[in-house]
């Protein structure tokens, strides 16, 4: 069937067919024919074997289908009303045409008939003019009485018509809607009104509108009728409530919560609950709490409630070995293992304690109405007390590879498996031992330390010097000494000589050459000169020149932001031999102390100043910059040191630039790699770096590398790079100058002269490899780090433009 469906609202025609059924009525985007009232849609217009239906959706507004409430479907016929909240759907079908017009309620246009009812006549049931005409004639008087009578009535009846008229002009249609169905309605009040079907005719007033319904309250309610009021008008009768039983099994004194107030304990009878749906709740120690839904029919009806409570505790079957410990829940004693124990279900932690052995805790699930039956607790016996010496003491001690402190100690150690102990100190051979121990204590154990031996060839000008090696008198100065491995500090003094001093650090198996000069009382010091000026300590010139910064992309190592870029140094400008040391940086802050690794020193005064922050090191430049008559480089900016503007003669940090320079060209045609001569790892001893001196303290090292030092060594303790300079690779990374960026920008890989870096940043460029490096990443001479505070692994050299 090609049937045509005509939609007909005050905003437009709207036209469908039989492919488009089923059409929402409603409001909203989904709505086909819609209607201004509501939020949702409130039926359906369908077909069923070629006839068109109308279906309700329940939970909407009510629709009421030629004035019946409408509760399921019903099939559509021509005039058919149906009215949804305030809107009217007036159907008509003619044919293949359906036209359906949307209109408000107040908007029915209502026409009286064209002649008064008086008027009008009834030729069928009234007597026939000629019948009249036939019958008897009566006198005059008794025609005058009849003819007063006759204009009485009419007077009376156009009285009525007028009275009926003037109501039906003033009155106001209201449709009267009772949720459910009443078994009876009334509507009393003044003035009088009408009630047409569900309608209800009634002139500007109040009315008690009161219905009636088995199983409902009665419903009273005053109605409002006025020019403004709504012309439909809903009343929801409510329902009796119901009469409920609950009960509990298997055990009573149930407190029973209905949405959340307290209606008693099991057995409940005849507890009086409104109809409708509720939050039903029980609860009884040890068992679980329970929560349904309660759906109440009310209108009287009596509910029987029948509830099962589920237990709440499990059962714990613990045992322990060795058996015998006594198991704690918090405070609560539960028993000695082997134990059976109810508990109440969830996580539990219980604890197990027995004399000899160390308190065990564990954790257990125990679910409602099961078992939980853990594998046996191992008691693991009280350790041993272990009173650890050497034989000299200081000697570092691991027990199973991991480093546990310094002679003398009291170690305490498990019993049941043997245990390896290696005890190592500078100067002195390694030593491990292997042994069990039991239970008690305390036990003393000495170990003695074999020493190691290195051979310092020592020639002194003049010969006939005197030699103290750590502060106690040797001898003759020149000539062959035996030292232990370790740092020794040597004092050469002869008469009408100044005295000198060197560390010196002897190698297992190595003969090293030492000479010493003294000068005479009174000779003056030979100046270091930089080329073109005298200064204060040791600095090489450098520049103008270029860098290519970075390493090529397939280089070993290589990390992101390496790229490559060249870098023109215009400006000469002189760079430090060597890292600022401890006794340097304590000329300018007295209380520094650069810490320790474990019992390790950093705070050697040859050993690099490390711990501070890169704006301490700014400071540092200024205060230097003082001593030798020169302006200071940096200022202060709120709390942190920035470039004064613009750059001037002041020492300061060197620049990434200026860094990498002295680390891969200096002295050089081609660009190095690494701080050595070769490929990777370093042969011989070429720099400090994380080596396997240190491997009780790092996590990773070099192997088969051994420089001697576990932590920072003497700033110059390894041969200088081919540009003059020491410590640019291995003993500390260093400070530069620049904000850290990635230079991932294609505008950054251009040449640029003299850079500083970018104007801000939050991290510090850091360059160059430290005591703690030992992948082919960080040794290598690119590698670029960054940071904000001070570390143990960072120093710093100075640096200052020439002119």
């Amino acid at each position: 069937m090609k049937r045509v469906i005509e939609v007909i609202p005050p905003e437009g025609t709207r036209q469908f067919n039989d492919a488009d059924l089923p059409l929402a009525i409603g409001s909203g985007p989904d709505a086909q024919i819609p209607i201004p009232d509501g939020d949702t849609v409130a039926a359906w217009l369908a077909e069923s074997r070629g006839y068109l239906f109308l279906q309700a959706v329940e939970t909407a507004a009510p629709v009421f289908h030629n004035d019946e409430h409408l509760q399921r479907s019903a099939w559509i016929k021509s005039g058919d009303i149906t009215r949804i909240g305030n809107t009217l759907l007036l159907w008509a079908l003619a044919g293949d045409r359906v036209e359906i017009k949307v209109q408000r309620a107040g908007e029915v246009s209502l026409t009286p008939p064209s002649l008064s009812p008086l008027d009008s006549s009834d030729e069928e049931n009234g007597p026939a003019r000629d019948e009249r005409k036939s019958l008897p004639r009566i006198g005059p008087r008794v025609q005058r009485f009849r003819n007063k009578g006759r204009w009485f009535t009419a007077g009376i009846l156009l009285l009525l018509l007028v009275f009926a008229a003037a109501f039906l002009l003033s009155a106001q249609r209201i449709e009267v809607a009772v949720q459910p169905e009443p078994d009876s309605l009334s509507v009393s009040g003044f003035p009088l009104a009408f009630k047409i079907g569900h309608s209800l005719l009634a002139l500007n007033g109040t009315y008690t509108v009161q219905a009636e319904k088995a199983g409902y309250q009665k419903l009273s309610e005053q109605l409002v009728v006025s020019a403004e009021s709504e012309r439909h008008a809903v009343f929801v009768m409510e329902k009796l409530p119901g009469m409920v039983d609950i009960t509990t099994r298997p055990v009573a004194g149930v407190s029973v919560f209905v949405d959340d107030r307290l209606l008693g304990v099991t057995p409940l009878i005849d507890q009086e609950i409104a109809a409708g749906e509720h939050l039903l709740r029980l609860e009884l120690d040890r068992y679980l709490p329970l929560e349904q839904q309660l759906l109440v029919t009310g209108g009287g009806e009596q509910q029987v409630v029948e509830v099962e409570l589920q237990p709440g505790w499990g059962t714990l079957i613990l045992t322990s070995e060795p058996v015998g410990a006594t198991v704690n829940q918090g405070d609560q004693i539960l028993g000695t293992t082997p134990l059976t124990a109810e508990l109440m279900a969830g996580e539990i932690v219980v604890h197990l304690r027995k004399e000899g052995f160390l308190p065990a805790e564990l954790a257990v699930n125990v679910t409602a109405g099961g078992q939980a039956a853990p594998k046996p607790v191992q008691l693991e016996p009280v350790p041993a007390e272990v009173r650890l010496r050497s034989v000299p003491a200081g000697a570092i001690v691991e027990v199973a590879g991991r480093f546990v402190g310094t002679t003398p100690l009291t170690l305490s150690l498990p019993v049941r498996d043997q245990k390896e102990i290696r005890l190592s100190l500078a100067g002195s051979k390694p030593k491990t031992i292997r042994r069990s121990f039991v239970s008690g204590g305390p036990q003393d154990i000495t170990i003695h330390l074999d020493p190691l031996y290195g051979t310092i060839l020592l020639s002194t000008d003049p010969v006939d010097a005197t030699l103290f090696i750590d502060g106690k008198k040797h001898g003759p100065a020149t000539g062959r000494l035996r030292l232990t491995t370790r740092e020794h500090q040597l004092k050469i003094q002869a008469d009408g000589f100044e005295t000198a001093t060197r560390t010196v650090l002897p190698k297992d198996g190595h003969n090293q050459q030492i000479e010493v000069r003294l000068r005479k009382n009174g000779e003056p010091v030979q100046p270091v000169i930089a080329p073109g000026k005298q200064q204060k300590g040791k600095f090489i010139a450098l520049g103008p020149g270029a860098i290519q910064m970075g390493a090529a992309r397939r280089e070993p190592g290589r990390r992101a932001n390496e790229q490559e870029r060249t870098v023109q140094l215009a400006r000469p400008f002189l760079l430090a031999v060597y890292p600022v040391s401890n006794a340097e940086y304590r000329r300018f802050r007295p209380e520094h102390r650069s810490g320790k690794v474990g019992r390790l020193t950093l705070d050697g005064d040859k050993q690099p100043v490390v711990n501070i922050s890169w704006d301490d090191a700014a400071r540092y430049c200024n205060w230097l910059s003082a001593q030798d008559g020169l302006p200071p480089f940096y200022v202060m900016e709120g709390e942190t040191m920035v470039a004064g503007s613009p750059a001037n003669r002041g020492y300061r940090l060197p620049t990434e630039a200026e860094w990498s320079f002295a680390a891969r060209m200096a002295g050089r045609q081609e660009r190095a790699r690494y701080p050595w001569v070769g490929r990777f790892p370093p042969g011989k001893p070429s720099g400090n770096f994380g080596d396997e001196s240190a491997s009780t303290i790092l996590p990773l090292v070099l192997r088969g590398y051994n420089d001697g030092f576990a932590v920072t060594s003497p700033v110059g303790s390894f041969p200088k790079n081919s540009g003059g300079f020491f410590d640019l690779g291995g003993n500390v990374s260093q400070w530069c100058h620049d904000w850290y960026t990635a230079y991932a920008g294609i505008g950054e890989q251009k040449t640029l002269a003299d850079s500083m870096g970018p104007k801000t940043g939050s991290h510090h460029v850091v360059r160059g490899s430290s005591w703690r490096d030992a992948t082919i990443t960080t040794l290598r001479l690119s590698y670029r780090g960054y940071g904000k505070g001070g570390r143990d692994d960072i120093g710093f050299r100075v640096a200052r433009y020439m002119k």
